[in-house]
């Protein structure tokens, strides 16, 4: 059985994709900053529970490393099949939240409806925008996953945006609006 071999410039590749720090991965992966400084800096093996967890940090977050082959060296890239966020999520009261994505090389706008978000969140009302920026970051698999789903279905629009309600989240359970 082979193992994968993961060179320590794939790992600051792959941070450079997702815009991290050295303390983001350590903080994702549950390792100490050394333990990614070492891995990095060639001080430390790859074949430890470490470095599985910070693989598993990246997939995570859908980078897959790459070995290297006769036509190139190893690398890094983004999983395919699931879209990926290019502009940062922005919340409106009266049509939700919107964020922009790549897919299939086209430059989407994905919108959740704000019943939705107000759902995900477990909020009764209206939110102070930081508040709903760290819902979109707990909720991404899951918000990224049913946009990959609406956009595979073809629901993109004739703008280029697609738009994502209570139907496109199996698992969610809407809050009940109960007046005593």
């Amino acid at each position: 059985m082979s193992r994968e071999i993961i060179v320590p410039a794939q790992v600051r590749a792959a941070r450079a994709l997702l815009e991290w720090s050295q303390d983001d991965l350590a903080r994702a992966a549950n390792v100490s900053v050394t333990t990614v400084r070492d891995f990095e800096s060639g001080r430390r093996p790859t074949e430890t529970s470490a470095m599985r967890e910070i693989q598993r940090a990246f997939d995570n977050e859908d980078v897959v490393f790459l070995p290297g082959d006769s036509k190139g060296g190893p690398g890094v890239r983004f999983a395919s099949g699931r879209p990926h966020v290019i502009r940062p999520p922005v919340m409106t009261i009266y049509e939700g939240l919107f964020f922009g994505v790549e897919w299939e090389g086209k430059d989407i706008t994905v919108s959740v409806s704000y019943e939705v978000i107000q759902d995900l969140g477990g909020f009764t009302g209206q939110q102070k925008e930081l508040t709903y920026q760290k819902l979109f970051v707990s909720h991404r698999g899951e918000i990224l996953g049913a946009a990959a789903r609406a956009l595979a279905a073809g629901r993109i629009d004739r703008h280029l945006r697609v738009r994502l309600t209570a139907q496109d989240f199996p698992n969610l359970v809407p809050l009940l609006n109960v007046s005593t």
